[in-house]
């Protein structure tokens, strides 16, 4: 018996390190490969969003300058039958006292095929847009600006970060700058669709209400499955170098906020958070921070509950 038990435990061993090798191998192989080379006559260039694939496999994003204005871009990617992807541009925005320029940021899309983004300036006001791009018959895009930001001492400007969207369309992100307090540090804010039409926003939370408080969020928000609200402050907190909030709905339309965590790079933790969050089933919070650490040059965290 226990001399079978050791063939076994030789043949598992043997199996594992035969995938071992298979796996190092195809890891090996890997050969990274340009889909598209930016910078092309009316293309978009500086592209510093993520891309988000479509049911029919197209890519799609955004270029943060470029374009027929040199504001920016949204584009699409699209495999071709025997290899090889072709890049068209679906919208050059133009900065023309109502559309936005420079969207950072990547998109969203809903169950019928529309894009949501932000653009960090532009619109009405020169202070950012929160844009729709819908799907044209025969291909292309149409889009539309759905809020236009406002410095007024109310509403946030300046969005840098993406947008989620919840199971009743409505878009949720955040702004570096604007709200209430002081001179503007940051919001988070949610648009809602009206019916017959238009959207409404709505700030659900300004930062910088006191000297503890974070400021200036650069990256968006993440759900859990109670429909709390979860982000990061580039700056703020108790040591200026950034925290971890939650934002929970409280009975009519209010949102309370809580500080989950404040980074202190004194003490060897990371500093400036700018990433967006994940979640994972158990509730625990991950993220980067562009600074901090031992060496100074960036953390990988974890927050707990």
């Amino acid at each position: 018996m226990k001399g079978t038990r050791s063939a076994i435990g030789l043949g598992a061993a043997l199996t594992i390190f035969s995938l071992a090798l298979l796996m190092t191998s195809a890891w090996a192989a890997t050969k990274e490969k340009v889909l598209h080379n930016f910078g092309n006559s009316g293309d978009g260039i500086e592209p510093e969003a993520n891309v988000v694939f479509d049911s029919a496999g197209n890519l799609y994003s955004t270029a943060a300058y470029g374009g027929n204005s040199n504001n920016g871009t949204v584009f699409e990617l699209t495999p071709k039958a025997g290899g090889g992807w072709k890049e068209k541009v679906l919208h050059t925005f133009t900065n023309d006292g109502k559309d936005g320029l420079s969207p950072y940021s990547g998109l969203v899309m809903d169950a019928a095929g529309n894009f949501y983004g932000t653009t960090s300036g532009g619109g009405t006001h020169g202070a950012g847009t929160i844009f729709e791009l819908a799907p044209k018959a025969g291909g292309g895009g149409t889009e539309k600006v759905l809020h236009s930001f406002a410095i007024d001492g109310k509403d946030g400007y300046e969005p840098v970060a993406g947008l989620i969207i919840d199971a009743n369309g409505s878009l949720y992100g955040t702004t570096e700058y604007g709200g209430s307090y002081l001179v503007g540090q940051g919001t988070a804010f949610k648009l809602t669709p009206k019916a017959g039409g238009g959207w409404t926003e709505k700030v659900l939370a300004s930062f910088g209400s006191d000297s503890g408080d974070g400021i200036n969020p650069r990256a968006g928000l993440v759900f859990d499955a109670a429909g709390n609200l979860y982000g990061t402050t580039y700056n703020g907190g108790a040591y200026s170098d950034g925290t971890v909030f939650k934002l929970t709905p409280k009975a009519g339309g209010r949102w309370k906020k809580t500080l989950l965590y404040t980074f202190d790079q004194s003490n060897g933790d990371g500093d400036n958070p700018g990433s967006s969050l994940i979640l994972d089933a158990a509730g625990n919070l991950y993220g980067t921070t562009g600074y901090g650490g031992s060496n100074n040059r960036g953390t990988l965290f974890e927050i707990t509950p």
